[in-house]
């Protein structure tokens, strides 16, 4: 009786759906009723004649079978409801054995393979591991959208659109990897969607630019990921990663991922993607060649200003904007120094490199600047930059040190891919500065159960490995030379030690400072004040500000008072602690 009832009310609704002409009724009025008639039917074969003839209707507007009709009405109603679909709904909409669904395995897989039926698996933390037991499904948009505009539903659904501009594609494009990832559609579903959106899309100059490219069309994903990541402010990949949200198959994304580092793919060997070395291949990064961004530009895809990048790299310092600043060194220090400079000089650091090549010797010109704080360390570096016409970059160690385990290795491989690829795109090869560089060349500690000391010494394991392989030109500066690890003496081909200045280098340094003063007011600064030349520039930046306040050079007295503030040791003797004692 109930069936009747459905079936009578269900004929007066499509009489009226038939009146008003659209085919959109039609459709919408016979899947109300087969989901209508199919609650708590066990899926019993009396349901298929009962809703014939809508079953039929179905079949042929989607293009399916009666049976797999059934179940596009019932996931299509209940997803209406605003929920994703699994067996746990399908049985309590039934009133069905879950076994009963298995019956009906091979029609969900059609349904899927024409598209029309979405799924993707719930989290990872099902108990459930059987084919099924762990999917959620759902209509896809495409076929609903068809739908409500009263349009029939093709024989191959293809849930593609025409783009009014390459930014909205490579969207698209990187949805489909987010899809990939989440296990909604697989590798073969994300590229065939690839193509054809490529084929759709031929009027936007990009895809037109790309299509006769020598790239698979896995290949032409990577390379269109890759522009949509930079598009988002990534200027390198991790590949694994990338990887992963392409390829579904561990095993063919690893085999993919080792052609691709090999340099054996076309990405690599057309100059579209770079790849930062590394080790292992988890910590391998890609980005995009010049040949890439040109690409892009041509396109009148505008990222950013690629020679202003160049040269207004965050921490890059250009040798023009470098001030000049004369130094004062010891004999030694001036000796050690100057073969330094001479060699980086271009002309001679080119000949040096060709030598020690030739004679299968490291090409790496590494130096290691030691001795205590304010000697001039790294103002020496600065103006041999400046000299050389070398830009510098400069390295964050406190960013290198993680607190995040597992990333501080990453860093320190980052640091040097990213000096590699950016020295390969320089007419002058840069210097890569480690300022203050005690934290990670420090003597490495005992192995023990402590995390830190764990990634510490890790962090000198790659270092030092780093440096081995080392191609360019690298600095580093310390003030502890005594808790230098002995593996790093010998990574470095230049070892200059900065003494505290001496005292007719100090009276050279007052005066070369502050010429106002006499021979004779230097010579006494700098026998009763054992200052570096860091300190003695406190003492001018304080002459300064004085000088602008109140508009008149100080007195030797003066100076003498900024000194003894110089130091807390002396402010600290000044002043009593406690009860003085007659």
């Amino acid at each position: 009786m109930a069936l009747l009832r459905i079936r009578f009310v269900h004929e007066i609704k499509n009489d009226i759906g038939m009146a008003n002409g659209t085919l959109k009724q039609e459709v919408l009025n016979s899947i109300n009723f087969v989901y209508d008639a199919t609650v708590r039917c066990r899926l019993d074969n009396v349901i298929f004649d009962h809703a014939a003839k809508e079953l039929s209707f179905l079949a042929e507007y989607f293009h399916i079978t009666t049976t797999q009709a059934l179940f596009i009405a019932v996931i299509l109603t209940l997803n209406y409801k605003g929920r994703k679909v699994d067996l746990d709904d399908l049985n309590a909409h039934f009133g069905c054995n879950p076994i009963k669904l298995l019956e009906y395995s091979d029609d969900f897989v059609a349904l899927h393979e024409k598209r029309l039926l979405r799924k993707n698996n719930k989290s990872i933390y099902e108990k459930l591991s059987l084919s099924g037991a762990n999917e959620e499904f759902y209509i896809n948009e495409i076929a609903l959208i068809k739908i409500l505009n009263s349009e029939p539903i093709p024989e191959v659904l293809v849930d593609v659109m025409k783009f009014d501009d390459i930014y909205t594609l490579l969207e698209a494009t990187r949805q489909l990897s987010q899809q990939r990832d989440e296990q909604t559609i697989t590798t073969k579903e994300l590229l065939e969607k690839f193509q054809l959106i490529l084929d759709e899309n031929i009027h936007l100059l990009l895809i037109e630019k790309t299509r006769s490219i020598n790239l698979t069309i896995d290949e032409k994903y990577i390379l269109f990921y890759a522009f949509n990541r930079i598009l988002l402010g990534k200027r390198s990949l991790w590949v694994e990663t990338a990887f992963k949200e392409i390829y579904d198959n561990p095993k063919d994304r690893f085999v993919k991922i080792q052609i691709f580092l090999s340099k054996e793919s076309n990405l690599t060997s057309e100059d579209w993607l770079e790849i930062d070395e590394a080790a292992f291949f988890d910590d391998a990064k890609m980005r995009l060649t010049d040949k890439s961004l040109d690409l892009l530009t041509e396109c009148d895809i505008k990222l950013f200003n690629k020679d202003k990048d160049k040269k207004e790299k965050e921490n890059v310092m250009q040798p023009k904007n470098i001030p000049f600043r004369k130094l004062i060194y010891s004999d030694l220090e001036a000796q050690q120094l100057g073969l330094l400079k001479s060699m980086l000089e271009e002309r001679n650091f080119k000949k040096t490199q060709d030598r020690l090549a030739q004679k299968s010797l490291p090409k790496g010109i590494t130096a290691l600047l030691h001795g205590a704080p304010g000697t001039g360390k790294t103002e020496s570096v600065l103006q041999i930059a400046k000299a050389t016409n070398r830009e510098i970059m400069k390295v964050d160690i406190s960013a290198s040190r993680s607190m995040w385990f597992g990333e501080s290795e990453k860093i320190i491989k980052q640091v040097f891919g990213d000096y590699n690829s950016y020295s390969k795109k320089q007419r002058v090869t840069p210097i890569l500065l480690f300022n203050e560089a005690d934290a990670i060349i420090a003597k490495r500690k005992e192995a023990n159960f402590s995390t830190v000391t764990d990634t510490e010494n890790r962090i000198q394991n790659i270092l030092l490995e780093e440096i081995e392989n080392f191609e360019g030109i690298l600095i580093a500066t310390t003030n502890l030379v005594t808790n230098i690890d002995r593996a790093f003496e010998r990574r470095f081909l230049f070892k200059i030690e900065f003494e505290k200045p001496s005292v007719a280098a100090k009276s050279q340094i007052w005066k070369t400072k502050m010429p106002h003063l006499s021979k004779e007011d230097c010579e006494l600064l700098a026998s009763d004040f054992d200052f570096s030349g860091g300190q003695i520039d406190n003492i001018v930046r304080k002459s300064e500000i004085n000088e602008i306040i109140h508009g008149n050079k100080i007195d030797v007295k003066t100076i003498k008072e900024f000194c003894k503030e110089e130091t807390l040791s002396n402010q600290s003797a000044r002043k009593q602690i406690g009860f003085k004692l007659n």
